[in-house]
């Protein structure tokens, strides 16, 4: 967003590093921010509970049907590919 006041004229390529440079400043805030740290553990906690409950309840109705084992397998090889999925959500990645 280019600046109204006529005072301080700035070319393109300064403004630029100049936003670059302020927007670096901001992403190592947010990532040294306490808040994130709490935000990281409790979306790990929450992510945690929700699958033991998913993951339970899928095998519970596995057991229920009397599933083969290789069922059990495809459940297990779902479960880590949902996990290398979320480790690449935020804040991980």
């Amino acid at each position: 967003m280019p600046s109204t006041d006529d005072d301080t004229v700035l070319d393109s390529e300064t403004e630029a590093a100049v936003r670059r440079v302020v927007r670096e400043e901001l992403d190592q805030h947010d990532a040294t921010d306490s808040r994130g740290a709490v935000r990281a553990i409790t979306q790990i906690g929450g992510g945690l509970l929700v699958g033991w409950f998913g993951l339970a309840a899928v095998t519970g109705g596995l057991v229920a049907l009397d599933a083969p084992l290789g069922a059990f397998g495809l459940v297990a090889v779902g479960v880590l590919l949902l996990i290398a999925y979320g480790w690449r959500l935020p804040p991980f990645r």
